[in-house]
């Protein structure tokens, strides 16, 4: 059976969202809060905005899609959905081993179409106030800085908020310049 994230019904929030039944009027004191999933892609921890997050689910039969890159997995059939599967690890050069036990993959919307990914382990889910997020430093990343929307901390912990739009133009790009 599937397993479901849908932002809507998560107990992180309770059922009003994060500012509780009043809205962000009502929390009074507050600065507008950010709920994010956290995942993990080969060593690095990286979140999205859980807005974008349709579902998660257990690993499904890939069908492969020939002569396409090597990150383009293939594609599922989610609930009568044939649905893109990317594996960003591979796109981007983080690394990892094969797809274990804790894999799951992300369905989220990008510009309105449902696409998925891979990740190694769904972490948590958390909720960071907006004004902690701040630019990607100059320096060297993994992932290309314009896919990077931000970094913020929360507690000890590096938030790398990532950009699918960016991401997935990203990958759009070298979807067509592929040549097998």
């Amino acid at each position: 059976m599937d397993e479901y994230y849908l932002p809507e019904k998560s107990d992180t929030f309770g059922p009003f969202g994060p500012f509780g039944p009043f809205g962000p009027e009502g929390a009074e004191g507050t600065e507008e809060l950010l709920p994010l999933v956290c995942f993990q892609l080969g060593d690095e921890q990286y979140a999205l905005d859980i807005a974008r997050v349709h579902e998660v689910l257990r690993l499904l039969p890939v069908t492969r899609i020939p002569q396409m890159p090597d990150f383009v997995l293939g594609v599922i059939n989610a609930r009568g959905n044939i649905i893109p599967v990317f594996d960003f690890r591979r796109k981007f050069g983080l690394g990892g081993k094969a797809l274990g036990e804790k894999a799951k993959i992300i369905v989220v919307d990008v510009r309105e179409t449902p696409v998925c990914f891979v990740a190694d382990e769904l972490l948590d889910n958390v909720k960071i106030e907006r004004s902690s997020i701040t630019p990607v430093p100059q320096g060297k990343l993994k992932i290309p800085q314009e896919c990077v929307a931000g970094i913020s901390r929360l507690d000890e912990r590096v938030i790398i908020i990532l950009d699918l739009d960016k991401m997935y133009e990203s990958a759009q790009e070298d979807i067509r310049n592929f040549s097998p």
